[in-house]
C-alpha cells in the first residue's frame, strides 16, 4: 500500500511471468494484486472503480477487464 512499482518493460512480457491468480491486469497499463483490491464499483458505463486497501486513490479498470469482477 505504501508503494508503487514502475517496471520498463513491457505487459506483453511482464504478464506470462506472474501467477495470474495473485496478480490481475485491470487497463492498458495497470497490473494489481488482487488481494489489494478492497471493493469494485461497476459504472454505467461499463468501467469499473476499483479501491486498493491502504491507498486514497481509485482506479479505473477498463471495459476489456471489468469481467473480472461481476462476483464483486
Amino acid at each position: 500500500a505504501e508503494r508503487e512499482h514502475l517496471i520498463r518493460m513491457p505487459l506483453r512480457e511482464l504478464l506470462p511471468q506472474l501467477d495470474a491468480n495473485r496478480f490481475w491486469q485491470v487497463h492498458r497499463s495497470v497490473v494489481v494484486q488482487a488481494r489489494c483490491i478492497e471493493r469494485a464499483r461497476r459504472e454505467d458505463s461499463g468501467k469499473v472503480t476499483l479501491w486498493l486497501r491502504g491507498r486514497a486513490e481509485t482506479l479505473t479498470a477498463s471495459r476489456l477487464y471489468a469481467q473480472r469482477f461481476r462476483a464483486m
